[in-house]
């Protein structure tokens, strides 16, 4: 009797096509999606896009940056014409670091953390250790193709501090860094002693709020967009089992048809999105302090437009399934897919630069982004308009189909 049972169970799964892709091949999918994220984003392997700026264009400058660029993590941003420029795109998330090297700052050369350092990273505070990293290719790219200024700072240290070179001490010393500056680039250099390469930098936050609280704030759209979409298509469930009862033929005999009962699902899955995402974004602004009533109208906008987005989705995921054992699992799977994708599970920036551009066709991107926009960057209502009637105009187009793939459901 346990091998009759054990039969029939493989016999349904290998007659289900859609159940045994998605048992078989989705996991080795979902697995690689995971690996290129960790693998790329493990050591050097991660590609940051950092805006550049050379405002002294000298020498020494150039010989740094063009040791820079060489380094295949970084990722020079095109079109960048000044300091300012450098920080929206830092700001916006179009870059993820920003690196000038500044005309009112000291000079490579002279640098002696008395005054402004020459280098100044522009960072957003929630991606911390995307500098981390650039001061980390910053500093093997000093070592590498400015030798000469390295060893000359610490011979200058020593001249000054301790005792005085003699004229001929002074000559053998700059024919040596003459030296140095002709190796440059043929081997890496090793590290001084006598200085750190920090005075060399200046951090310069270009968002308001703290780490932490940019963090918080991601994660709550983030966390908040995945679960209106997996309540979403557990509630659009309740079709299937209307169905099964025998409601549905009796409704969808009247005169809305199926209509009816896909349109109340809809509303009741809306409304259900909007108290999920009101719970999780009061906790954020209650516990660690989001500022969600400052920005209470943008925040609701947006809210409401990933409601319907989720509310539509779900029910076209549930109607255009053919099993019910179908039914079961392919939402979850296309929304962890598409949450491992759009940056709900991982924060975009440690992604491929190929899996950030197909991130933005999923709708976490966007709803991201939007949030982003409001509490990280402080962006307009207006300019977050065209993304929330994207979300939108989605979901009620997946309504519609929804509305289509129903018919089956009375047919069957």
């Amino acid at each position: 009797m346990t091998l009759a049972i054990f039969r029939a169970a493989l016999l349904l799964l290998l007659r289900d096509r859609g159940a045994l892709l998605m048992t078989l091949v989705v996991p080795v999918v979902f697995f690689l999606i995971f690996a290129e994220i960790f693998a790329t984003a493990a050591g050097d392997q991660l590609q940051l896009r950092v805006a550049i700026v050379d405002e002294v264009r000298s020498e020494d400058s150039t010989r740094l940056l063009k040791a820079l660029t060489a380094v295949p993590a970084v990722r020079p941003v095109a079109g960048v014409a000044d300091r300012e420029a450098a920080r929206d795109l830092v700001r916006r998330g179009t870059a993820d670091v920003g690196l000038v090297i500044r005309a009112d700052g000291e000079e490579l050369a002279t640098a002696n953390g008395l005054a402004a350092p020459p280098l100044l990273l522009l960072v957003d505070p929630s991606r911390s250790v995307t500098a981390t990293v650039l001061a980390g290719q910053l500093q093997r790219a000093y070592f590498t193709a400015l030798p000469d200024l390295a060893v000359g700072r610490v011979a200058e240290l020593v001249g000054t501090e301790f005792t005085e070179f003699t004229p001929a001490q002074q000559a053998e010393i700059d024919a040596g860094l003459a030296g140095l500056r002709e190796a440059a680039g043929a081997a890496e250099g090793s590290r001084p002693a006598g200085w750190t390469f920090d005075e060399l930098l200046e951090r310069d936050d270009v968002a308001g709020q703290n780490a932490a609280l940019n963090n918080v704030a991601y994660y709550a759209g983030a966390v908040a967009f995945m679960f209106l979409l997996f309540a979403a298509a557990q509630g659009a469930l309740g079709l299937l089992d209307d169905q099964e009862a025998g409601i549905l033929d009796r409704v969808a005999a009247g005169p809305g048809g199926i209509a009816v009962v896909t349109n109340g699902r809809f509303l009741f899955l809306t409304l259900q999105g909007l108290v999920q995402a009101s719970l999780i974004f009061g906790c954020a602004w209650l516990v660690y302090g989001v500022d969600v009533p400052g920005n209470f109208g943008p925040w609701l906008m947006i809210t409401v437009s990933s409601a319907v987005l989720a509310a539509g989705l779900g029910l076209l995921l549930v109607t255009g399934c053919r099993t019910r054992a179908q039914a079961q699992v392919l939402p979850t799977v296309v929304i962890l897919i598409m949450s491992a994708i759009g940056g709900s599970m991982v924060p975009r920036f440690f992604m491929p630069h190929w899996l950030q551009q197909v991130g933005w066709v999923t709708p976490n991107t966007w709803a991201l982004e939007a949030y982003s926009g409001v509490f990280w960057r402080s962006e307009p209502a207006l300019q977050l308009v065209p993304i929330c009637l994207a979300l939108a105009g989605i979901g009620v187009a997946a309504l519609g189909l929804s509305h289509w793939f129903g018919q089956r459901l009375v047919r069957d």
